[in-house]
């Protein structure tokens, strides 16, 4: 097999959740902890000209957001999925941690939306040094 198709198969499993409720939890807490590092550069970079800097923060909050945009249908899809055995056994943590994932869901396509037209579509448009 391709390891090329390996990865891409990895990937779709994990979005259709067929990784399961754990593993889709920890993926969306790494992509928050992505995001939180970029915006993390952001505050404490905020007068740099370094291009480096700029590129990383913008890679780092846009690949964070994305990952929490499309982490979110599998951590829902598998909570409420009766055949899941990594899912948590308390009915409060099955019903409380997607519902909470849901509710930060279109705060969070909202600011890929908007991070990614300053970073990238916005200077391309409108011709911005």
């Amino acid at each position: 097999m391709n390891p090329s198709n390996n990865f891409l198969r990895f990937i779709l499993d994990l979005y259709l959740g067929r990784r399961g409720y754990r593993v889709s939890l920890i993926t969306y807490g790494v992509g928050f902890w992505i995001f939180a590092i970029g915006i993390m550069l952001m505050l404490t970079t905020r007068d740099t000209q370094s291009i480096l800097i700029l590129a990383m923060r913008g890679f780092l909050i846009n690949f964070g957001l994305i990952i929490l945009v499309l982490m979110t249908y599998p951590v829902i899809y598998c909570a409420f999925q009766n055949t899941d055995t990594t899912r948590p056994k308390s009915q409060f943590r099955r019903i409380l941690e997607p519902t909470v994932v849901a509710a930060l869901a279109p705060i969070y396509l909202m600011l890929l939306v908007s991070t990614f037209i300053r970073s990238f579509a916005g200077p391309v448009l409108l011709g911005i040094n």
